[in-house]
Formats: C-alpha cells, sequence, structure tokens
C-alpha cells in the first residue's frame, strides 16, 4: 500500500516502482512470533510469504458466505480455477472471520461492526506485512447503512 500523502517513506522510495505494506510499528520485526489470533495464523506456524506472498488484491466484506461466492466469482472470472471447486476457508480454527484466496486475490470477511472490521484490519495489514507483499489494493464490497433519505430516492 502506498504511503499516503505528504509522507516521506524512504522503504518505498527506493524500491523503483514497487510499494511495500508498511506497518508502522518498531518492535513488529523484533518479534520472535507474531500470533494472527482472529485468522489462526501466525509467523511461526504457517510459510506466510508462500501463502500470501502475491496478493495484489485483498476484497473484504461483512458477511463469511459472500466473500465465499465473491471468491468462486472470481476465480470463473479470471479463468483461474474452476468457480464450482472447493475453496476452504483459510481461517478454518476460528469462527471470528472467513478467508479464501485464488491467484493473486484474497477474499476476506469482516463481520458487522467497527469494532469487528478494526480487529481484521489490524491482522490483515500485519498480514501483508509478514508475506512481503507489494502494490496491494483493499476495496470493501457490500452493502451499507442508510443515508436518511427517504425509500423513493434509493
Amino acid at each position: 500500500m502506498a504511503p499516503g500523502p505528504g509522507s516521506s517513506d524512504e522503504k518505498n522510495e527506493t524500491c523503483g516502482s514497487e510499494s511495500t505494506v508498511n506497518v508502522h510499528n518498531p518492535h513488529l520485526d523484533g518479534m520472535k512470533d507474531d500470533i494472527l489470533y482472529h485468522f489462526n495464523l501466525g509467523t511461526s506456524t504457517h510459510n506466510l510469504p508462500a501463502m500470501f506472498g502475491d496478493v495484489k488484491f485483498v476484497c473484504v466484506g461483512g458477511s463469511p458466505w459472500r466473500m465465499k461466492s465473491f471468491i468462486e466469482y472470481i476465480a470463473g472470472e479470471l479463468s483461474l480455477e474452476d468457480p464450482k471447486a472447493e475453496y476452504p476457508n483459510i481461517c478454518a480454527g476460528t469462527d471470528r472471520y472467513a478467508m479464501y484466496k485464488i491467484g493473486p486475490v484474497l477474499s476476506v470477511s469482516h463481520g458487522m461492526g467497527i469494532p469487528s472490521i478494526a480487529i481484521m484490519l489490524h491482522e490483515l495489514i500485519k498480514l501483508l506485512y509478514h508475506a512481503r507483499c507489494t502494490d496491494v489494493t483493499i476495496v470493501r464490497i457490500g452493502t451499507s447503512g442508510g443515508l436518511g433519505r427517504p425509500r423513493e430516492f434509493i
């Protein structure tokens, strides 16, 4: 993910056209093991660069079912695999979130509400960092709350 406007990050500037995922935590690299508890993943139990290093697009949405349906759709659209194939939930060891991957696309559910999405994004950014992903785009897909407009405008 590219640095924000006005920021000057030497690490990103020296990588040429690639932009690495940055985590502004000076203690992260010194940790023996980083456990991404809600994803049921860890740096010592999983080879995160091998599993996720090719991720370029992350699509997040509220419902686990919708995110599985989305990855099946993407599989067909990108002709990467059979859309009707079985796509296992990478976070199967936990009931908090669901995660599916096809090629460079990662699909993650975040549940409902700001606390749930905040926890998911925190662990997602660390996951992308540990996997050494570059040039990642994160998009939220799904519905949102009402805007207070009368129904005839919707």
